[in-house]
């Protein structure tokens, strides 16, 4: 078995979530569409959150200016982020029937696990990947600070792929009509170009000790699966 990206997810969002889902696999005739909206949204800002808010928290403590321009600047790209997917999921939502989205929360349902009763959400990584994630890292590890940005495009990567896994592929299960797709397309591609580049710059511009911190950060959420 290969690696995985496993992120929590607040159990009482899980708990609305499921709820949602046995009501829509049991044919209920109200509209599920704003409620599994709303979850869907505060899903994803949770791993948003957990993933960069929380990673910003801890550089926010550091006197560095350098640092603290860093942390303001990318603490409003994130709020952009939010803000977006708090706006656009509930809406694209709201155009289906039940019977339309018993096949998302069922999609959605199979990428959850649960470990000494914490709920996640896992995505698998391709392995040449992560193969190659772990020896620009390394790199990093022996102070090789030209390998910095490379270590942290694979991270843009491994970050797409959960973009892939949780946004790109529920949006074809709902075959939305050409306006609405091409929207949300532009949504994707405007929200993920803001995070990539943001961090994508972080790594041209931070110090060894705190291009370390970074990684150690994006690493706790990779698991080795046997």
């Amino acid at each position: 078995m290969g690696y995985a990206v496993f992120l929590k997810i607040n159990e009482a969002t899980h708990g609305r979530f499921e709820n949602i889902r046995t009501q829509l696999n049991l044919g209920a005739e109200q509209s599920q569409s704003k409620a599994l909206g709303n979850v869907l949204s505060e899903i994803a800002c949770e791993i948003i959150e957990q993933v960069f808010a929380d990673l910003l928290y801890q550089q926010k403590q550091k006197n560095s200016v350098d640092a603290q321009k860093h942390v303001a600047e990318s603490e409003k790209v994130v709020q952009q982020v939010l803000e977006t997917m708090r706006k656009y999921m509930p809406w694209s939502v709201s155009f289906f029937s039940n019977e339309r989205l018993t096949p998302l929360v069922n999609y959605f349902s199979d990428l959850l696990s649960e470990h000494n009763r914490q709920i996640y959400v896992r995505y698998e990584l391709d392995p040449s990947l992560v193969q190659e994630a772990f020896a620009h890292i390394e790199k990093v590890r022996e102070g090789q600070m030209s390998y910095v940005p490379k270590a942290f495009q694979v991270l843009t990567q491994i970050v797409d792929e959960g973009v892939t896994s949780l946004i790109r592929k529920p949006k074809k299960l709902l075959k939305f009509n050409l306006v609405v797709d091409k929207t949300l397309n532009g949504v994707i591609k405007m929200t993920t170009h803001l995070g990539y580049k943001r961090l994508e710059k972080l790594g041209e511009k931070i110090d060894s000790s705190t291009a370390n911190e970074y990684i150690e950060h994006f690493l706790i959420f990779m698991q080795k699966e046997t």
